[in-house]
């Protein structure tokens, strides 16, 4: 009998671009291109950023380059010109009274509002995926930055974080943000070192105590609790997402900001037996659902996928019974989810009147498909976390908008033909995100919906990437098991390793540190069967455990 002991870091994700000579898969510049009239215009005074990323021979690293042409004013009346065009701009207006939390946040950093809304929708971001979801990690970054304008900035979002990077006075600053509890945004600084030197730097994410921790390479750190407030005070488990994101900002007289990235890892801690996130399963779910999506369904299970189904209480009294007998069957032999599309808005009713819709349309969806939802949204989106905490300690639900889910990304929550752009480029390099749409088959799609051949083409991305669409519960089930399973009875010796798994209640995926060779075998005995199992580069072994089942690994023919 031996115990589950610690046994350093367990590598979950690393790239480390000086040791390669080309552009790996997992990373891409997304765009979300707009015709606005306010857009024409931003482009037509300050002129349009532009973004590349690609393989740097000089610098051996991930050259993230972000240029600007001279504006159409001089340089010397800009900072005029953007009070102009922040509040003299009617349309822009509506825009700030609808992005109040980028409002405060442009108003803590003293960047002018204007360049944060429009810069990133023509330049676009860098997207960095595959990475792994964990309640608790650390990410290593080695970068460096170098811009022609004091100003300019690159903006890193980690899981939780909006932290800006930015030279000053010849050392490289990182500035970490929050909203605390009043609402107000602030933000904790810590100088990375040298600009003419790399930046080395650790972000540890605690989804148990909704923090980032970011320590410098000469050992001074912060503490910040993540960014959005909701975020902080969700009522369960938070893990972190399967990507992180630079995005570069040209300001003042500037006219380029250039990124190197020289390696990324991704660690946590490890022991014997060890649970983590999978990296290859992205979570996805129908609102409604409504008609117009059988076809989206059948080209799904043809992979082997499934996903989440919340149920709106006025489309299933609307249904035929053959219809609803379909949609339970997804959920009875499929492994669909049952969630829960709320008919109205919940913001704009007194939260008593929102209990009340919410207890009665749970009650009235379980009983109609047979199943308790198990997460919950509603009419145009419109919940907030008092919401969210009431389904949770009553209903037993989770959320699925908010910071850590849908919204983490604006505008690309959900999956429908405007937002097709980006997903295209971020299907493709097999991006994990959560997202919900609403019809799959017409062609072409009403709003709001997707059309058949961008749904198929989303599916066949993710299909050739080698990954698996799953429903929201099952992603965050396997996701939170990272913190919560655990693993007792261990007996171990040279020809035999056996535990027992205790898990929240559904699949964990474990990574077993032992040397594993070509005949080691994996053995459920609750089952009575033999399990595959994944080979990692270190020859430790993964595979899928069960809550209150008992594992036996065969190691006699262990190299």
């Amino acid at each position: 009998m031996v115990d589950n002991i610690n046994q350093g870091s367990i590598i979950l994700f690393s790239q480390n671009y000086s040791e390669t000579n080309n552009l790996p898969a997992n990373v891409f510049i997304a765009k979300i291109q707009r015709e606005k009239a306010y857009d024409k215009l931003y482009s037509s005074i300050y002129a349009t950023q532009e973004s590349k990323v690609f393989f740097n021979n000089t610098s051996e690293g991930l050259k993230y380059a972000n240029i600007r042409d001279s504006p159409l004013i001089p340089c010397s009346l800009l900072p005029g010109m953007d009070l102009i065009s922040c509040f003299g701009i009617n349309e822009y207006l509506e825009h700030f009274r609808s992005n109040l939390d980028i409002f405060t946040f442009c108003k803590c950093t003293s960047v002018p509002i204007i360049h944060y809304l429009e810069e990133p929708r023509h330049a676009g971001a860098l997207y960095i995926c595959s990475l792994t979801p964990m309640v608790k990690c650390d990410y290593e970054i080695s970068m460096d930055i170098n811009a022609d304008d004091p100003q300019s900035f690159v903006e890193l979002n980690s899981p939780g974080s909006r932290i800006i990077i930015q030279e000053n006075e010849g050392q490289t600053l990182l500035k970490s943000y929050y909203k605390d509890s009043s609402g107000e945004t602030r933000y904790e600084k810590v100088i990375l070192g040298n600009a003419s030197e790399k930046a080395n730097f650790n972000i540890i994410f605690d989804g148990y105590n909704k923090t980032n921790t970011i320590y410098a390479e000469d050992g001074n750190s912060i503490v910040t609790p993540f960014y959005n407030l909701d975020r902080q005070n969700l009522p369960y488990l938070d893990f972190s997402s399967g990507y992180i994101k630079f995005t570069g900002f040209i300001l003042g007289e500037g006219t380029y900001l250039d990124v190197d990235i020289y390696s990324i890892n991704q660690t946590a801690e490890r022991k014997l037996i060890t649970a983590i996130g999978d990296s290859r399963i992205i979570p996805f779910g129908l609102d409604g659902p409504m008609n117009g999506t059988e076809e989206g369904i059948d080209y799904l299970k043809s992979k082997g996928y499934r996903g989440t189904m919340w149920f709106d209480k006025g489309l299933i009294e609307k249904s035929n019974e053959t219809h609803i007998n379909y949609l339970r069957s997804l959920v009875a032999n499929d492994s669909w989810e049952v969630g829960i599309h709320y008919t109205k808005e919940l913001n704009s009713l007194p939260l008593e009147e929102a209990y009340r819709l919410m207890d009665e349309e749970y009650q009235y969806v379980y009983e109609k498909i047979g199943r308790k939802p198990t997460s919950c949204c509603c009419l145009r989106n419109h919940d907030n976390l008092t919401h969210a905490i009431y389904a949770y300690e009553n209903l037993g639900m989770t959320w699925r908008n908010g910071d850590a889910v849908i919204h983490a990304e604006r505008d690309v929550g959900n999956l429908y033909d405007d937002t097709w752009g980006w997903w295209d480029t971020a299907s493709n390099a097999g991006m994990s995100y959560p997202v919900f749409t609403h019809q799959l088959d017409l062609e072409p799609a009403i709003k709001y919906s997707i059309s058949r051949s961008y749904f198929r083409n989303w599916v066949d991305n993710y299909y050739s990437n080698n990954m698996t669409v799953v429903s929201f519960y099952e992603y965050n089930q396997i996701s939170r098991n990272t913190y919560d399973a655990s693993f007792d009875n261990l007996q171990y010796n040279e020809k035999l390793l056996a535990f027992d798994a205790h898990t929240n209640g559904d699949s964990a995926l474990v990574n077993v540190n032992i040397t594993a060779g070509n005949d080691t075998q994996v053995y459920d005995t609750t089952l009575e069967k033999d399990l595959d199992y994944e080979t990692e580069q270190d020859k430790s072994i993964t595979f899928q455990v069960e809550d209150n089942h008992t594992y036996k690994i065969d190691l006699n023919s262990v190299e």
